[in-house]
C-alpha cells in the first residue's frame, strides 16, 4: 500500500515527507533500581540530536523571525489516570520535564507567537509540593532562566478563554490557573473535552490577542452522528468457562472462549436471546423495541458508505459545512468492531438504561438487575472503574474521546440500543470534528489513536483565526 502511494504520487509523497518528520526528542539516560538502562541519551548524544533539530528548524525558517510555534509536550505524566496508576508524579520521571524540550526551541529560535496544549491534569499536577503549571508558566515567560546560554527574549502568556484580570509591567495577570482551561463544548465541539492551552507572544510585539467566542448553545452528540448510516455490532467470540488449571500472570484462572463466525442471522439470534433475558431482569425494554437485522441494512458497515449527513437541521451551518464535502457523497471509516457476546448484552442494557434514565448505569446498577451483567474484571470490586461501561448520551455533548477508545470501546457505547455497539472511527472523528474527507489509515487501533490524540480540528480552526489576526496586526504595525 505504501509503495503504491509512493509510486503513484511521487511529488505529493515527497512534499508530505518534507512536511512531517518523525524524530525522538533527547532526554537524559534513565536507569532502574538494578542499574539497568531504561532509556535516554548520553550528554554528547543529546547535543547532537539538539543540533539536528535546530538545523532542521533553521532550514525551514530561512531566516524568518516572525513565525508561529505549535506544540503539545507529552502529557502522560500529568494525566489524572496516569498519576493514579503511578501513585503520583516523581521529579525523576523525565516526562515531567519534557516541556523543556519545547522551551529550548523557543529559547533558541524566538518565535513571534507560540501555542502550547496539554491535559487538564496539568493544573493540579505537583512535584515536591510545587505546582507544575506554575513552573511551566514561569519558564515560558522567561525561557532564558532555564537556558542561560541562549539569549532568549521574554514572552507574555495569555489565555484563549479569558481576558487578563490585570497587567504588571505590560505582562498579563490571571487570578486562577483554570482561566487557561479551554472547554471545547463551549466552542461548538460536540464533546466535553477540557484542555489547557497557552498563548505566548514575544515581548517586543505590542499586539493584544482576542479570546475565543463562545457559542450560544452546545452541540449535542446526536446532531453529528444521529443520521450516519445505522450499523450493527460485530460478533467475535463467546465466553465459555474458566480453565481448570491454567492461570494468567496475576494468578486468575484463564478464560476459555468459543470463536464465532459473524453474520446478520447470528447477530439477530444472539440479540433476541439477550432481549429475552433483559425482559426478565427489569422493565427496560419498550414495547416497540424489536430486534430485526433487516432494519440495519448496512450490516457492520464498511470502509465507505453513502451518506448525506449532517444537514442544516442537524447542527449549526458552520459546523455542517465544516464536516461535509459534497464531492465524496458519503463517509469513510464507518465500520463497527467485533465484541464479546457478553459485552454486547451489557452494551444493550447500558443503552436501554440510559435511554430510560437519562444517564448511563454504574456497576451497582448492573448488579441490581442481574449478576450476569457484572463484568468479569479483576478490579470490578475496587470502585476505581464504576463507570467502566459508559453510554454516550444523545442529547448532550459526548465525553472526552481519548486514545483509550482503541482498546475496547467500553467508554464509548452508542446511545442507540438497536445498534448495540461502540462508536466507529468515523463517529469518534465526528465527535472530534474531523471533516468527513479526512481518511484515517492503518489498523483500526491506529485509526482510533489518530482520532483520540488530536486537538479537535474545529477548535483548532478557531484558535488559528485568533493567531492569524495577531499576525495580521503584526504585519500592519
Amino acid at each position: 500500500m505504501i509503495d503504491q502511494l509512493k509510486n503513484k504520487y511521487p511529488l505529493e509523497w515527497e512534499n508530505a515527507n518534507n512536511e512531517a518528520w518523525c524524530f525522538e526528542l533527547p532526554y537524559p539516560e534513565e536507569f532502574d533500581k538494578n542499574g539497568k538502562k531504561k532509556g535516554g541519551y548520553k550528554p554528547l548524544e543529546i547535543l547532537e540530536r539538539n543540533k539536528t533539530i535546530d538545523d532542521k528548524i533553521s532550514k525551514a525558517l530561512k531566516g524568518n523571525r516572525d513565525f508561529l510555534l505549535i506544540g503539545g509536550p507529552p502529557c502522560q505524566a500529568y494525566s489524572l489516570v496516569g498519576r493514579s496508576r503511578n501513585q503520583g508524579i516523581s521529579n525523576s520521571d523525565h516526562r515531567v520535564h519534557l516541556y523543556k524540550e519545547y522551551l529550548r526551541i523557543i529559547a533558541n529560535h524566538h518565535p513571534a507567537v507560540f501555542v502550547m496544549e496539554n491535559v487538564k491534569g496539568l493544573l493540579s499536577a505537583e512535584v515536591d509540593d510545587i505546582k507544575v503549571f506554575d513552573l511551566i508558566k514561569k519558564d515560558l515567560k522567561d525561557p532564558g532562566r532555564v537556558f542561560t546560554g541562549l539569549s532568549s527574549p521574554k514572552y507574555k502568556i495569555y489565555s484563549l478563554a479569558k481576558s487578563p484580570n490585570s497587567y504588571f509591567k505590560g505582562y498579563p495577570i490571571y487570578e486562577n490557573n483554570t482561566d487557561f482551561l479551554i472547554k471545547s463544548e463551549k466552542y461548538g465541539v460536540p464533546q466535553r473535552r477540557h484542555r489547557v492551552i497557552l498563548l505566548g507572544i514575544r515581548e517586543d510585539i505590542k499586539v493584544e490577542p482576542i479570546v475565543l467566542s463562545k457559542m450560544d448553545s452546545p452541540t449535542i452528540l446526536k446532531s453529528v452522528i444521529g443520521k450516519l448510516p445505522r450499523i450493527r455490532s460485530g460478533i467475535s467470540k463467546k465466553f465459555i468457562k474458566y480453565h481448570p488449571v491454567e492461570k494468567y500472570a496475576d494468578g486468575s484462572p484463564k478464560r476459555i472462549y468459543q470463536a464465532l463466525k459473524d453474520s446478520d442471522q447470528l447477530w439477530e439470534n444472539i440479540m433476541k436471546q439477550q432481549v429475552g433475558k433483559l425482559e426478565t431482569w427489569g422493565d427496560l425494554i419498550p414495547n416497540e423495541f424489536k430486534i430485526n437485522s433487516e432494519n440495519l441494512v448496512n450490516g457492520i458497515g464498511k470502509e465507505f458508505l453513502s451518506s448525506k449527513t449532517p444537514s442544516e437541521t442537524d447542527c449549526n451551518i458552520e459546523l455542517q459545512n465544516w464536516y461535509k464535502d459534497p464531492k465524496i457523497k458519503g463517509v469513510a471509516n464507518h465500520e463497527s468492531r467485533s465484541h464479546l457476546t457478553q459485552d454486547l448484552m451489557r452494551y444493550m442494557f447500558a443503552a436501554l438504561y440510559t435511554k430510560k434514565n437519562g444517564d448511563f448505569p454504574r456497576l451497582i446498577d448492573y448488579a441490581e438487575h442481574h449478576n450476569e451483567l457484572i463484568p468479569d474484571h479483576a478490579n470490578v470490586d475496587t470502585g476505581k472503574f464504576a463507570d467502566r461501561f459508559r453510554v454516550q448520551v444523545a442529547d448532550k455533548p459526548a465525553t472526552t474521546v481519548t486514545s483509550h477508545i482503541s482498546k475496547d470501546g467500553h467508554y464509548f457505547i452508542h446511545y442507540d440500543p438497536m445498534q448495540c455497539r461502540s462508536l466507529t472511527v468515523r463517529e469518534a472523528a465526528r465527535v472530534q470534528t474531523f471533516p468527513d474527507n479526512y481518511l484515517f489509515c492503518g489498523s483500526r487501533t491506529a485509526q482510533y489513536h489518530q482520532v483520540g490524540n488530536a486537538v479537535p480540528p474545529f477548535l483548532a480552526k478557531q484558535i488559528g483565526e485568533v493567531v492569524l489576526k495577531l499576525f495580521s496586526n503584526l504585519n500592519n504595525d
